[in-house]
């Protein structure tokens, strides 16, 4: 392993802590060679920075703190009096939604996040989707929403000045690490992506592509090219939710149906009619456009499973060039998946089947791929804490431990970055078991489990479920 360069210069460290997003661009090898002193240093000044700053702009994180009695940061330890359960971005009354309150959803918006909407009038808004088009066009807010398969969308500020970090975050998730054969890769920036799913809407992969869009490619939309170029609708994810949740409770007859849903139902079902004529559209633009190019591909493994499966029924195989890129977030998220997918996957695209990456592009900057060893490391801008699923008390910050997955996220600039999630994990932060990989700093080891809804898990903003749920609220709505 070749010998990295030392980050442990007072004068760099200290001014990333004074601006901690900057953290997301670094090199992989410069992300991983921080000495655990100096990222300890480093994160703490940073969490008491932001801590400072947004104490008194985001009203949630100063209630949760006059609740802790914490008025100031000593400690990274107390940051994990400051992580916002995940519940807590769908606190909004169900009804607001679907009685069309708009206004109401605005003021409950506004304790989450340092930008201010009170100037925004929403009382015009009958949707979600206009709602969110409303944020969009009126403020620098960029809301992410989840897929809501329990019946209700989580919805997580976001901000123009984070679409940057976003880019970054893409940029070097390619990266290797040291004298890894990746770590100089090229084509971020220039080589057209390929991505599996819908490209417009606001769920977290369609708001990351609209951020490489611009920061990456000049807003040059001829480089991203999706499965589904329309858009996926919130009101849609919303419907299919409290489908699912209404027909677990044998409550079907009573799901409540606003009258400007039902009147956009023609619009919803042209799209759903169009969904075949745009997948094949998809696989005519990869066999003439793309064939033999070299490519980003970019999907979670679900979607692109699934047109890998429905490429090989009209005998596309090797379609890229054999050193395109290729961005694989998570698993099969719950789906039932081929033994083989990995190599489906690879007769498609004619690319080896990479190292997959884990993160909460909803929550958090940055996605970290597996290492080689098989391990994914927690990016500097995380702080990782690990919380006891039961009694929700705050295991050590070190050695080896097992248990909720909480963070803060030290590059969030207008939220709270502090998170408790619903995945569970095996942390190790024992010095004396580094990777073998040469990474330095804590991982997550063997397998991450997503706690289910009885165990107080929910919903977690993926893409991969999305169209299912979204399918499902389409077929509903035809047969109203």
């Amino acid at each position: 392993m070749q010998t990295v360069r030392n980050l442990a210069d007072p004068e760099p460290a200290a001014a990333l802590s004074r601006h901690p997003e900057r953290l997301v661009d670094l090199s992989t090898t410069e992300k991983f060679s921080f000495s655990p002193a100096d990222l300890h240093d480093l994160q703490l000044g940073a969490l008491k920075m932001r801590f400072e700053t947004l104490a008194d702009e985001v009203p949630v994180l100063g209630r949760f703190a006059q609740d802790q009695g914490l008025k100031e940061i000593r400690s990274l330890e107390d940051g994990a009096l400051l992580l916002l359960p995940h519940t807590i971005y769908k606190s909004y009354p169900l009804a607001a939604v679907e009685n069309g309150d708009f206004d109401r959803m605005t003021r409950w918006l506004a304790t989450l996040t340092a930008i201010d909407v009170s100037g925004v009038d929403a009382s015009a808004c009958v949707s979600i989707d206009d709602w969110i088009d409303l944020l969009d066009d009126r403020t620098s807010l960029r809301l992410r929403h989840s897929s809501g398969t329990t019946g209700k969308l989580s919805f997580i500020p976001g901000s123009v000045r984070e679409t940057h970090t976003a880019a970054m975050g893409f940029k070097r998730f390619f990266q290797g690490f040291g004298d890894e054969p990746d770590a100089s890769v090229t084509g971020v920036g220039e080589l057209p992506i390929i991505g599996f799913g819908h490209r417009r809407g606001a769920m977290a992969f369609a708001r990351m592509l609209d951020s490489v869009q611009h920061h990456l490619y000049r807003d040059d939309r001829s480089m991203i090219v999706t499965t589904h170029p329309g858009r996926l609708s919130a009101d849609m994810l919303s419907l299919g939710g409290r489908l699912q949740s209404a027909e677990a409770r044998g409550e079907l007859g009573k799901l409540k149906l606003s009258p400007e849903l039902l009147a956009r139902r023609e619009e919803f079902m042209k799209e759903r009619a169009e969904q075949p004529a745009q997948l094949q559209e998809f696989f005519r633009l990869i066999a003439t456009r793309f064939k033999g190019r070299r490519v980003i591909l970019n999907g979670v493994v679900p979607p692109v499973v699934d047109t890998a499966i429905a490429a090989a029924a009209q005998g596309l195989r090797n379609v890229f060039a054999t050193d395109s890129l290729m961005f694989l977030a998570g698993g099969a998220k719950g789906r039932k998946l081929p033994e083989d997918y990995p190599a489906i996957v690879e007769r498609f695209t004619g690319v080896r089947y990479p190292r997959t990456g884990f993160g909460m592009s909803e929550a958090a900057s940055g996605i970290t791929r597996m290492c080689p060893a098989g391990r994914y490391h927690i990016l500097p801008n995380i702080i990782p804490y690990v919380i006891h699923p039961q009694s929700g008390a705050v295991l050590p910050r070190t050695g080896v431990q097992t248990g909720r997955f909480g963070f803060i996220d030290i590059a969030a600039e207008l939220r709270w970055g502090g998170f408790l999630s619903g995945d569970e994990i095996t942390l190790n932060q024992s010095e004396s078991s580094a990777c073998t990989c040469g990474r330095l700093g804590a991982f997550i080891e063997g397998e991450i489990r997503r706690y289910s809804e009885t165990e107080g898990g929910d919903d977690k903003i993926t893409c991969a479920g999305a169209p299912a749920v979204h399918d499902n609220a389409l077929q509903f709505l035809s047969s109203v």
